[in-house]
């Protein structure tokens, strides 16, 4: 939505016609001002300016290049000018580009990748440690074995259901429900999820998912 026009009745002015045009819409280098061009049509003549905001600092001021000729239509006009601009105009999404998504994905799978812990212990288990959360980072462990066939095992160790306090029984049960489910084994109270080398990665993702609903949801 490059140019939003908008009948408004002002108390005083009366009914006026005010134009945003966003496709002439400009930004400083770090983004954190803008410049957005108007115009308003009044009964005898268009009135035009900009208006410059910073949506981080939620300021807000109008420069007129032609004003209206009366300061009372000039004082509603920039009042509702700023109403609109706060209200709605700043809650329209822009469209993401094409560049803008592949650059969005690249940062999030360097920024996975570069939170993602791991160690091989003695007995060659691999301990894999992920944050997440946002304010206090908790971190989920769990490990992978590898068997004499080429196959994996993925475990959390029995640190998650052993976590769950004697009247939680009901969110206990929630969990191992949603583990079966999601074709994860339970045994002597460890969640357990046995995969195939090529179906490793997508096993990882989905033992990844269970523990981390589990962490955010009933354990952190």
């Amino acid at each position: 939505m490059d140019i939003i026009s908008k009948k408004v009745s002002l108390p005083k002015t009366g009914t006026v016609k005010i134009t945003f045009y966003r496709d002439r819409r400009k930004a400083t280098k770090e983004k954190t001002t803008f410049s957005l061009p108007f115009d308003v049509q009044l009964s005898e003549n268009t009135a035009s300016g900009e208006i410059i905001y910073s949506p981080l600092y939620r300021s807000c001021r109008v420069l007129w290049s032609i004003p209206p000729d009366n300061s009372k239509t000039r004082e509603e006009t920039e009042d509702f000018i700023k109403e609109f601009l706060f209200g709605t105009l700043m809650s329209i999404t822009e469209p993401i580009t094409q560049q803008e998504a592949e650059n969005i994905i690249d940062n999030y799978l360097e920024f996975f990748k570069n939170s993602i812990k791991y160690r091989i212990l003695e007995q060659g288990i691999c301990e894999i440690a992920i944050p997440i959360g946002s304010k206090e980072l908790k971190e989920i462990k769990f490990l992978m074995r590898k068997k004499d066939t080429g196959d994996f095992i993925i475990s959390d160790d029995s640190l998650i259901l052993r976590q769950f306090r004697p009247h939680e029984r009901g969110q206990r049960e929630r969990v191992i429900f949603a583990a079966k489910k999601l074709g994860i084994d339970i045994r002597d109270e460890e969640l357990l999820l046995e995969s195939s080398s090529a179906e490793l990665s997508i096993n990882l993702h989905k033992f990844i998912q269970i523990i981390s609903a589990v962490y955010i949801f009933y354990l952190t």
